[in-house]
């Protein structure tokens, strides 16, 4: 990689980086908070009533930001068309939505949804009608921007939240989710301007939906899959262990959603302008690949180690049913870290098609198992069916790679080794600390002395072993790397 394509990708991905770990930061703690203020059966009528909304945005959703992204040229009709296009798909969604309202209730057998369907069916209109010039942002890899669009969305709808939960209840879920996206349509207009135009160009459109139509087919296989396996719990198990297992996935899925947004919206503009220099290509995917596994492994190794306490000393005893949950869907995070580097490369090469390939593969398996696993195990077989679906996606995943970049791990196994053992000795400290205290106290210094002894291993090993981990971290993060006074080799 050339010293200005690192320094430009490292540039957005500390950007990029810093807004999705402050965002999730905020949705953290908006979590652990509003886990203690409501119940399981909130966060079930939440989940029962987003499903809705996740299938009809999936099922129109035609791909037209990332078509925009990977177009080289891309003028003013273009941007009208898409703008256009989204205002009428969100138009149609929150009609089918709020007459849909009975229907979906019903088919969850929770007649409360009836109403939050309906009132939540005005969040993809506030989307809809955002500037669409905020693509410009994430074309030109200009990251800073968009840190300042989603940490205040981040912070209206948390405040909101917590704000309106002892008096409101699970309408405060509801009111939080729609103070989102209405601080984002107002400030996308101070910092990507633009003047909407309602305009149908017939090429513009055809040529974004060209490109789109395999991120909508990949897109609506992956709600499907997610949305059937909240219809069987619900079904199976009820509403509060859908609350149970709504709640334990969105933190354990947590560090996987900073990884795949933050690497995905940098490199997949990144690798769309490298298709033609495979060298460079395969050395990014190196250097994202394994520092990615360097910072989430020791991460989703930790959260399995002290599910146990986090659940009861941070989020209290109604939640001790997601144990289960996040250890599980924590290694599934794990197993899943492969297609996080891979997808956005495929996409950035124009080869969509192969990511709903494997899309497709995942969600068929996913289906086919989760009405035994979810009717033997419970809320933890809910989470247990994820791990053949995603095995059987990253097999995919490795033989589309083989078939793209020449020896794409060669050099990897000494460095991908240490890290797994550093990590798993380090999960195994966390252990047994808090065994032998097993109390708040007890947890904290378990995160803190496992986080420590894994960085301090990193450090020794990439010292005497030249490992090459400090150089990728340093290539891809740049800034980071010079505050801490590090200048990696030349590549």
């Amino acid at each position: 990689m050339s010293a200005s394509t690192a320094q430009r990708a490292g540039s957005a991905l500390f950007w990029k980086g810093l807004q999705h770990a402050g965002v999730k930061a905020i949705f953290f703690l908006r979590l652990l908070v509003l886990a203690r203020l409501l119940t399981p059966d909130d966060f079930g009528l939440l989940a029962i009533s987003m499903v809705a909304l996740g299938i009809l945005s999936q099922v129109t959703d035609f791909g037209l930001v990332p078509a925009l992204v990977q177009r080289a040229d891309v003028n003013e009709p273009h941007y009208h068309s898409a703008w256009t296009l989204g205002v009428l798909r969100a138009m149609a969604i929150s009609a089918v939505v709020f007459l849909g309202a009975p229907l979906i209730a019903w088919a969850f057998e929770e007649p409360r949804a009836e109403l939050i369907i309906r009132v939540l069916a005005l969040r993809p209109l506030l989307e809809a009608f955002a500037s669409i010039k905020v693509v410009d942002l994430n074309r030109a890899l200009r990251f800073r921007a968009l840190a300042f669009l989603r940490l205040p969305e981040a912070l209206a709808s948390t405040v909101i939240a917590i704000a309106l939960a002892p008096s409101l209840g699970v309408w405060a879920l509801v009111a939080g989710s729609l103070a989102g996206p209405a601080v984002v349509l107002v400030l996308s207009y101070f910092l990507a301007p633009y003047r909407p135009r309602f305009l149908l160009d017939r090429p513009a459109a055809a040529s974004l939906i060209q490109f789109g139509r395999w991120i909508f087919t990949v897109s609506i296989i992956s709600v499907l899959g997610t949305a059937l396996l909240r219809l069987v719990i619900a079904r199976q198990l009820g509403t509060v262990e859908l609350g149970l297992y709504y709640l334990g996935a969105s933190l354990a899925f947590l560090p996987s959603d900073i990884a795949s947004q933050v690497v995905g919206d940098v490199t997949f503009p990144l690798y769309s302008r490298l298709q033609a220099n495979l060298a460079k290509m395969r050395r990014v995917f190196q250097s994202v690949f394994t520092g990615l596994l360097a910072l989430l492994l020791p991460l989703c190794a930790l959260l399995i180690a002290l599910a146990p306490g986090l659940v009861t000393h941070i989020l209290g005893p109604k939640w001790e049913g997601t144990v289960p949950v996040i250890r599980i869907l924590a290694l599934v995070n794990i197993v899943g870290l492969l297609g996080d580097t891979v997808v956005p490369l495929l996409k950035g090469i124009g080869q969509p098609s192969k990511v709903a390939a494997a899309t497709g593969s995942q969600t068929a398996v996913l289906v086919a198992v989760m009405w035994f696993f979810t009717g033997y195990w419970g809320v933890g077989g809910a989470a247990l069916a994820w791990l053949p679906a995603i095995a059987v996606s990253q097999v995919i995943i490795i033989k589309y790679l083989y078939d793209l970049l020449p020896h794409p791990f060669a050099g990897l196994l000494k460095p991908a080794g240490i890290v797994v053992l550093v990590s798993l000795s380090g999960a195994a400290i966390a252990m047994k600390i808090y065994e032998m205290l097993p109390n708040l106290f007890g947890l904290i210094g378990a995160a803190a002395a496992s986080t420590a002894f894994i960085g301090v291993m990193l450090w020794i090993f990439e010292r005497r072993l030249s490992l090459g981990l400090l150089d990728d971290l340093a290539q891809v993060f740049p800034r980071l790397a010079n505050r801490i006074g590090y200048h990696p080799g030349k590549l």
